[in-house]
């Protein structure tokens, strides 16, 4: 079966091999089901610092404050924030 994430082969293929296992993992292994799309999300937000020249947090560079990097720059749209 090919993967949901297959779409992102050709410009993120880390995020497709991320993606693809969390897939495998969905039915046998939860855990590691959640892991990689843990690590996924940190990679996606990553590659948005990194492609829109966001510097990450000097001081407690934690995934959560380099979403919040990304929301004060306006890079994450409103409908996709939580209140």
């Amino acid at each position: 079966m090919k993967s949901n994430y297959a779409f992102l082969n050709d410009h993120f293929p880390v995020l497709a091999g991320m993606g693809s296992l969390a897939e495998d993992y969905l039915y046998t292994d939860g855990n590691s089901c959640l892991i990689k799309l843990g690590l996924y999300a940190e990679t996606m937000v990553n590659l948005m610092m990194e492609f829109d020249g966001v510097a990450p947090p000097a001081v407690d560079n934690t995934h959560a404050n380099r979403i919040r990097a990304l929301k004060r720059e306006g890079l994450i749209s409103p409908r996709c924030q939580a209140h």
